[in-house]
């Protein structure tokens, strides 16, 4: 059975553990790095923050590039999935603009 594994900064990753994922935390390109090195021969899907993308370019592009950096080794067989940036915090809507009998964030019941 193939596995999943993701790769990044510790806090974008570390909750894919939760639904059963390979989880590498990489702050920056040398952590990206050897985790890539390390991922296991049954690993079929690398999910990478926009960051670890970025690291790890040169062996996650999809055409006949350049060598990749450091020696890394190519993985034909692992499809790498990139994560869409992080939002922005959303503006709170002004309570005039509210549905009816709607309630602004943080004043639910019991607060």
């Amino acid at each position: 059975m193939s596995r999943v594994a993701v790769i990044g900064e510790e806090m974008r990753v570390r909750g894919f553990a939760l639904a059963g994922a390979l989880v590498f935390a990489a702050e920056n390109a040398a952590g990206a790095r050897a985790a890539w090195r390390s991922l296991p021969p049954d690993v079929a899907v690398a999910v990478l923050t926009p960051r670890a993308a970025g690291w790890l370019r040169g062996v996650t592009s999809g055409g006949a590039a350049a060598a990749p950096p450091d020696g890394l080794p190519r993985r034909p067989g692992v499809l790498p999935v990139v994560m869409p940036p992080e939002a922005e915090p959303a503006e709170a809507m002004p309570a005039e603009a509210m549905p009816p009998g709607a309630m602004p964030p943080g004043a639910g019941p019991g607060r």
